[in-house]
């Protein structure tokens, strides 16, 4: 006998959700909600019924449901620049560490960034967050102040429970001497991005003219919301909703 689907739920442009589950010959037809999903449905051919919601596609052929998706990614949150006033203040420099007039310098907005004396040629920068952050990026640009030179340095993450997440530094890449466009950055395969992180230390490798660092500013992105799984998110929406 044939089964119709009916849909009367209303249309939420915000929210992409899609309920998967195996279904054997008793199942009832999967329900969907789907960003600006239209509703289509063929004619009864041979038994089957066809609703085409969006991306979706929901059949129930003699009393067996089937259902194929087009899944789409949900953005965890919007990167935000890590680097504020209150964040450079806390920043700690070693071996000789700066005076907060100076740090605030590493921020990305700085015209200037920060000079190290001549005998300091491979500092180390320690950025604490105010709260756990998962960090999307990190980049030392050298367009954006006089005299930038940093050519390469590396990365040792840190969990809020004071552990390293990666007991071996990272090595960003390595900006040529005479390509500024091309910062030292992280590949962003070596950027635990799903993790909670508390503090990062950032230790200056190499410089273009194997001087000490000229124009350093930390061009950070990270989510500082630390935000839950999608599904997890998407099964309380759903629940929120009685679907």
């Amino acid at each position: 006998m044939n089964r119709h689907i009916q849909s009367n739920r209303n249309t939420f442009s915000t929210i992409s959700f899609t309920e998967i589950s195996h279904l054997d010959q008793t199942s009832t037809p999967v329900s969907t909600l789907s960003t600006n999903t239209q509703q289509q449905s063929t004619p009864t051919v041979g038994g089957q019924t066809t609703t085409q919601l969006g991306q979706t596609t929901l059949s129930t052929v003699s009393g067996q449901s089937t259902q194929s998706t087009t899944d789409t990614t949900t953005k965890k949150c919007d990167e935000m620049p890590a680097i504020d006033e209150q964040t450079a203040r806390q920043i700690t420099v070693s071996p000789t560490d700066l005076p907060e007039s100076e740090k605030v310098s590493f921020q990305p907005t700085s015209p200037n960034g920060v000079s190290f004396p001549s005998n300091e040629t491979t500092p180390t920068i320690t950025v604490n967050f105010g709260k756990p952050a998962e960090v999307q990026s990190v980049v030392l640009p050298r367009d954006k102040t006089p005299n930038a030179n940093v050519e390469q340095f590396e990365v040792t993450f840190y969990s809020p429970d004071g552990q390293k997440i990666n007991q071996q530094p990272v090595k960003s890449t390595v900006s040529p001497a005479n390509d500024t466009k091309t910062p030292a950055s992280l590949n962003s395969e070596d950027i635990p991005s799903d993790k909670p992180v508390s503090r990062i230390d950032i230790k200056i490798v190499n410089t273009t003219d194997d001087q000490s660092p000229k124009g350093v500013i930390l061009d950070i992105k990270a989510c500082t919301e630390i935000s839950s799984s999608k599904f997890q998110f998407l099964f309380e929406m759903k629940k929120s909703l009685n679907l």
